[in-house]
């Protein structure tokens, strides 16, 4: 297919970045890893007036422990790919939830060449990274030509294929508020069987356990591909809160169906709503049960 011709610019680091994207108007799109712009490209979905790559903004590409009195975080870059995610030690034992959903996206290639910047910034209510960090109350950081803006994730999706990041801003980083107790992650995803593809339905269940280990401090559900934008089942974690083992377990089929009534799917050739829901609330079941099981083993 060919490609409407448009103008290439180059960016070594985050302020030449931040410089071409405040000259070159509000038409101009980014090349992080390209997974998603190169396909909207050849489908003429995309027509951009130039081209923004800043594949070799090297600053953007980390995964990084800080602490503070504050407690410990995890600051991850734009550019960090989905298989550094996937394959680091830190995120695996820390946030284990990420490191799963990043081991699902897409193919090795994918994963090779796509960023979490870049699956964040494309806006799709099935981003496969969106429902693990909004389960761990991930923060993005939003830099623009003047100053940078942090912001919690949740509020930073508005609409299919619509964020926060208005022309000019760039997503920066991704920031990880790592918990003051024992916790436990699970990311569950259904595509079509055998296939490279995007999440018919993705489930993310976080919880932690409270100073003494008898009951949860902490209950996330997020879900992505069955709203215009991935969310977290508000009630569905408020009937786990506080609960001892065999509490909770008793209580999750009804926060599971409560999660899948917060959605709202669409039907289409890939799966009707009916079907998404009825996912919804069997990947809470497994993966609330699994998670309940190792938290209080």
């Amino acid at each position: 297919m060919r490609i409407r011709p448009f103008a290439y610019h180059r960016a070594e680091t985050l302020a030449q970045a931040l410089e071409l994207l405040e000259t070159q108007g509000p038409e101009v799109k980014v090349l992080a890893g390209g997974t998603d712009l190169v396909l909207g490209l050849k489908e003429k979905r995309l027509k951009p007036t130039g081209i923004v790559d800043i594949q070799p903004v090297k600053e953007l590409e980390y995964i990084r422990q800080e602490g503070s009195q504050e407690g410990l975080r995890i600051h991850i870059g734009a550019l960090t790919r989905h298989a550094d995610l996937a394959a680091s030690p830190l995120i695996r034992e820390q946030a284990p939830v990420l490191a799963q959903a990043a081991g699902l996206i897409g193919s090795v290639q994918i994963r090779n060449l796509g960023t979490l910047g870049g699956n964040l910034a494309n806006g799709s209510p099935a981003a496969d990274s969106a429902p693990p960090l909004l389960a761990l109350d991930a923060r993005v950081v939003l830099a623009g030509p003047k100053a940078e803006e942090e912001l919690p994730l949740r509020s930073f999706f508005l609409g299919p294929g619509e964020t926060r990041l208005k022309p000019g801003l760039l997503l920066k980083e991704v920031v990880l508020d790592l918990p003051q107790g024992r916790g436990e992650g699970r990311y569950l995803k259904l595509m079509r069987k055998k296939a490279v593809d995007l999440a018919l339905v993705g489930v993310a269940f976080q919880a932690e356990l409270d100073p003494s280990g008898q009951g949860l401090a902490r209950a996330a559900i997020a879900l992505g591909g069955v709203a215009p934008t991935p969310i977290r089942a508000a009630e569905a974690e408020e009937r786990l809160l506080g609960l001892g083992k065999e509490e909770a377990l008793a209580a999750l089929p009804g926060a599971a169906r409560a999660a899948a009534a917060a959605t709202r799917p669409i039907s289409d050739l890939r799966a009707s709503a009916d079907y998404r829901r009825a996912m919804v609330e069997a990947f809470v079941r497994r993966g609330g049960r699994e998670i309940i099981n190792r938290l209080f083993r």
